[in-house]
């Protein structure tokens, strides 16, 4: 096993391209309105980041919030909710707060106290 932990799942590799091209398609249909691609990378890898901390793939959940959520406020701005002149800056500032929060908050019961204390099960 390497020292970078689980490899992903081809499964959910696959899955997340046929998502993507799924997007891209309804979009080039006109089902979906039209997006800037940046804002459907910074969702699209977010999103990734998102679903693979919660099925256990991934630790850390602060650049999965930082991109979704910038990624939410960009598309707030593309569908014309929010101006075009609205700043990202304080949402980028907010997901950074809130993705440090959850990490400082997590329970890690997997790992030791001590990083240098390592436990042997016999």
């Amino acid at each position: 096993m390497s020292s970078y932990g689980p490899r992903p799942n081809p499964v959910f590799f696959g899955l997340a391209l046929i998502t993507i091209g799924l997007l891209f398609l309804l979009r080039e249909i006109g089902v979906i309105p039209d997006v800037s691609l940046w804002t459907m990378l910074w969702l699209g890898v977010g999103g990734w980041l998102f679903i693979g901390t919660l099925a256990g793939n991934r630790r850390g959940w602060f650049w999965p919030l930082t991109l979704l959520a910038v990624g939410l406020a960009m598309l707030l701005r593309d569908l014309e909710i929010l101006s075009p002149d609205f700043a990202l800056w304080p949402v980028w500032v907010i997901a950074m707060g809130v993705a440090i929060t959850l990490e400082a908050t997590q329970h890690r019961d997997d790992e030791p106290k001590d990083p240098w204390q390592r436990t042997i099960d016999v």
